[in-house]
Order: structure tokens, then sequence, then C-alpha cells
């Protein structure tokens, strides 16, 4: 077979588009070209406040520009590796769904995400964080009390010293001292 040949739709294999014209390259390709619409837009917003705050183009610069490169390397690896994009049948793939079996955690859950909302002005960041975590993860890693509690400690924590201290965001104190 010449080089000729190869190029030719007859060299294709048998039901076998295009590597451009697939359904999964054509919407990695839209996603593509909004993600950078979204990072322009993003990179016109002030990077800093003249407070030296963060400003509001802080973080869409980062989703976008992360954005872009994780959908460009999944357009890339789709045209390169064509035979990975076989369709199988949705059901045989995912099986039953089993709907509605932790109603109770879920409520659970919802009632913690809004005391947490409820208290964050009025405990702070890192007392209603540590709070929301403790509870969320006693209840759904259980018999992990030393590892439930160094998490629902040290997150709320580094979190708290990366976001205001060196970001300087501007985060609820609470009853704790600023430090």
């Amino acid at each position: 077979m010449t080089l000729a040949d190869a190029a030719t739709p007859a060299a294709r294999p048998q039901g076998r588009a295009a590597g451009w014209v697939r359904p999964k390259t054509v919407f990695l390709a839209g996603v593509l070209v909004v993600l950078a619409v979204y990072t322009e837009m993003a990179f016109g917003l002030d990077w800093r406040t003249q407070a030296g705050r963060i400003g509001p183009g802080f973080f869409p610069r980062i989703v976008g520009v992360g954005g872009l490169l994780i959908t460009l390397w999944a357009l890339v690896t789709a045209i390169r590796t064509p035979e990975d994009d076989e369709v199988v049948a949705l059901e045989d793939e995912v099986g039953d769904a089993d709907l509605g079996k932790h109603p109770r955690l879920l409520a659970i859950m919802v009632l913690a995400a809004a005391a947490l909302v409820a208290t964050l002005l009025w405990l702070g960041t890192i007392i209603s964080c540590a709070l929301f975590l403790g509870v969320m993860l006693s209840l759904l890693n259980r018999g992990h009390h030393v590892t439930n509690a160094v998490v629902a400690i040290c997150l709320p924590l580094v979190m708290y010293i990366l976001l205001q201290t060196l970001l300087n965001a501007g985060l609820p104190e609470g009853i704790l001292p600023r430090f």
C-alpha cells in the first residue's frame, strides 16, 4: 500500500470516521473553543485589587488555563487513539440504578451544609469547617477516629492559612483571633 492509498477514504476501516469527525473529538473541540473564550474573558479581569487582595480574575484564570490544558490533552489523545472510542451500551456499563439508598445520610449532609453556612460568620471559618468535616467524616469514614480528627482540624487550618494569610482573601474570623 502506498502513501496515496492510505490517505484515501477506502483505506480507513469500514464504519470508522476520520479523527476529527467522530462525536468525541467534535465535542472536545467545541469545549476547547468555549474554554478559550472563557479564558480570554478571565484575562480581561483584574489580577489583584488596589487593596492587594486577589482580584476577580485570579481564579477564573487558573480554571481557564487548567481547563484548556486538560481539554487539549484529551482532544489530542482522542485523535491519536481512535480505537478507544467504541460505543458501549449504557445499560451494560452502568447497570441498574440504586436510587434512594441513603436518604437519611443525604438529609444529614444537607442539614450539616446548611449549619456550616449559618455558623460561618458567627463561629468563623476554621471552627465551622472543622465541625462540618468532623460530622461528615464520622458518618462517612466510621471507625477511623484519629484520621477523621486530624483531617477535620488540619484541613481548615491549612485552607485558612492559604486563603487568608497568603492570598489575603478576607475569610470570616469568628470567635478565634486573627493569626
